[in-house]
């Protein structure tokens, strides 16, 4: 199964989809199955999980600001505090029956760094993240290799049109949501698709930093 693992709606400040277009964008691309992981909230997948109608599987979850990065909470449907250490998220998530994954491990800013990493008690990280420059990838492929992680892919997508650029294969046909974070959990998994080079890289970076100004310096 193809499942897109990393989708931002209109429910993140800096994101244009809505839940419609989102869940309309995953099927028109050939996923299986699509995750709904705004900052910090659970709104949006819950609703997307409503909508979705059997149409297409739906992962609910968010994409949690932790005091070291950035953290993909998957299998939850409550809000996970933001600010917490990266280890303290993963074990509420955990508590919550959920699986955590470190989002775009290696991006400058919101990513949790090498040193981090090694530390976590994790089943996989994001290796393939469709707005990371592609050597980012290249570079967390190869730590999870490295430590015998597993690999996830996401879009990262803000707009409808990126939905699908990366995502993450699961063995298995007609998979539920349940069986999907298990698989997740027990570490089977891999990550497909592609990220971004320097000129794309760049365009993403100036629509954050302008955002980011919008928001009146306030970071997500």
């Amino acid at each position: 199964m193809k499942i897109d693992l990393h989708n931002h709606t209109v429910f993140s400040p800096d994101s244009s989809s809505t839940v419609e277009q989102a869940l309309e964008a995953a099927r028109a691309g050939g996923m299986d199955g699509i995750a709904v992981t705004d900052h910090n909230s659970v709104r949006g997948s819950l609703e997307a999980e409503k909508k979705a109608s059997g149409a297409i599987v739906v992962i609910t979850g968010s994409e949690v600001s932790t005091s070291d990065g950035h953290l993909l909470c998957l299998g939850i449907r409550e809000d996970v505090r933001k600010g917490m250490t990266m280890a303290e998220t993963i074990d509420a998530v955990v508590a919550m029956g959920g699986i955590a994954v470190p989002s775009h491990p290696l991006r400058t800013g919101t990513g949790c760094g090498l040193k981090l990493l090694d530390s976590l008690d994790i089943k996989s990280i994001e290796t393939v993240n469709g707005r990371n420059l592609r050597s980012k990838n290249r570079r967390a492929a190869h730590y999870a290799s490295a430590r015998g992680l597993a690999c996830t892919g996401g879009s990262d997508s803000h707009t409808p049109s990126e939905i699908g650029r990366a995502y993450t294969l699961i063995e298995g046909e007609g998979l539920s949501a349940e069986e999907i974070v298990s698989a997740l959990s027990s570490g089977k998994s891999s990550a497909a698709g592609d990220g971004q080079g320097y000129l794309g890289s760049g365009r993403t970076m100036m629509k954050i930093v302008s955002e980011y100004i919008r928001r009146g310096r306030r970071h997500i």
